[in-house]
């Protein structure tokens, strides 16, 4: 509802509106930092969890055909038993840390981190530019959009933050055509 002094001096009433939609463009960016920040993390340690995939996979691979040579060539039993224990131990650690499905959870979360974030900054750089009512609406349903994702993702912990940090002040992030020349 306007009021008598906005009706009779438009241009405070369009001061105003551009100040309500400015407050909005700011909430969208500050929600689009939070999913730069969780998607990056969660890249991040999807790599990790990948490489760990790799570090525990191919030794426990080499392990075990290195107890059947060893079986089949009537080798050392000392050596073949450590082998064996080795393979076990780390067909156990695979099966149980199952660093390739945490790789995929973690990428898939970031990859709708990064959706998210792509529709949160066109919000604010191309919704945002034009007077609608609606705008604050919107807003509020991407906010939403982003607690449920918050809410459903893998976690991730200081590591992920730290390479998260790393990545982004490299700019790793950043589009070519955001980048002034220079």
């Amino acid at each position: 509802m306007e009021s008598v002094f906005q009706l009779l001096f438009p241009e405070v009433r369009m001061m105003t509106m551009a100040m309500d939609r400015q407050l909005l463009i700011d909430e969208a960016k500050r929600l689009e930092e939070d999913l730069l920040w969780s998607m990056t993390s969660c890249f991040q340690i999807a790599t990790w969890w990948r490489l760990l995939h790799w570090v525990i996979g191919v030794p426990s691979v080499v392990a075990a055909a290195i107890t059947g040579l060893k079986a089949v060539k009537a080798g050392d039993p000392e050596t073949i038993a450590m082998f064996a224990v080795a393979s076990a131990i780390l067909s156990a650690l695979a099966t149980f840390m199952n660093p390739s499905r945490s790789a995929r959870e973690f990428h898939n979360a970031g990859v709708r981190c990064s959706a998210l974030k792509g529709k949160l900054r066109r919000f604010w750089q191309i919704d945002a530019t034009v007077e609608d009512p609606a705008l604050r609406k919107t807003l509020e349903k991407l906010a939403d959009e982003k607690s449920h994702l918050m809410e459903t993702m893998p976690h991730t912990g200081g590591l992920a933050y730290w390479l998260a940090g790393r990545s982004i002040k490299k700019g790793q992030n950043k589009h070519q055509v955001d980048t002034t020349p220079g």
